[in-house]
């Protein structure tokens, strides 16, 4: 039986949300962020890359053609840093719970299947503070390849390799795949389940809600959501 890793050392509560592009994420977000809200406990939201002034940049870059994935994945631990210390440790320290909409787990998956290097994720990955549960939204990619595709909006990433590959048929599909393959690497490994609780769920919102509360409440039915993933 997996025991629940604590945060009482951590003032609030840090809650993650991950997943594959079109798995869900902001729906169960909004649906926990509402429930504890109603409750009356003091809660934000962080969204990934969400400083406009990074977006500009890596637009204005990619523009002109010279967004490499290694200076994609320097502008995004910018804005991650920039989102960590003015966000997160300050509204950690004025307790509340922060629901983060991708967290540095992203950064890390993206940098692997990118191409771009592991030094500055994984040196930020051991420094930062550790989330008091981290759901995975482990949805088929070909479903989340659909829900992109009725988007209109194509799935953004700088591995050109996929991109300039005229051998495959569904490059976003593809791309999706190799991003839940390291989904699942990281979410098994060792190191990970030590620092953090993880559980995996599929768009289940009443799962989520379940579980964030009896975490609360200190409850022992939690350990059942603690499995491994395949």
């Amino acid at each position: 039986m997996q025991q629940v890793k604590s945060t009482s050392s951590v003032k609030g509560m840090l809650i993650v949300f991950e997943g594959i592009s079109g798995c869900g994420k902001s729906e169960s977000v909004e649906a926990l962020r509402k429930y504890l809200s109603d409750k009356g406990y003091k809660t934000s939201v962080l969204e990934w890359n969400s400083n406009k002034i990074i977006r500009k940049i890596t637009k204005a870059i990619d523009s002109i053609k010279l967004l490499t994935p290694g200076v994609y994945s320097f502008l995004q631990w910018i804005g991650f840093l920039i989102d960590y210390f003015f966000k997160v440790v300050p509204l950690l320290k004025k307790n509340y719970i922060l629901i983060a909409d991708r967290y540095i787990y992203t950064g890390l998956i993206r940098d692997s299947v990118n191409g771009a290097g592991r030094i500055i994720g994984s040196f930020l990955h051991r420094i930062v503070k550790k989330p008091a549960m981290v759901f995975f939204l482990d949805v088929s990619p070909e479903v989340c390849d659909e829900r992109i595709k009725k988007r209109g909006k194509a799935l953004f990433h700088t591995n050109r390799l996929i991109w300039e590959n005229k051998l495959l048929k569904n490059k976003e599909l593809y791309y999706l795949n190799k991003l839940r393959r390291e989904y699942l690497l990281l979410f098994n490994s060792k190191t990970l389940l030590n620092e953090t609780n993880i559980i995996s769920v599929n768009e289940d919102t009443e799962t989520v809600v379940k579980c964030v509360n009896d975490y609360i409440s200190g409850r022992r039915e939690i350990y059942e959501y603690f499995k491994p993933f395949n």
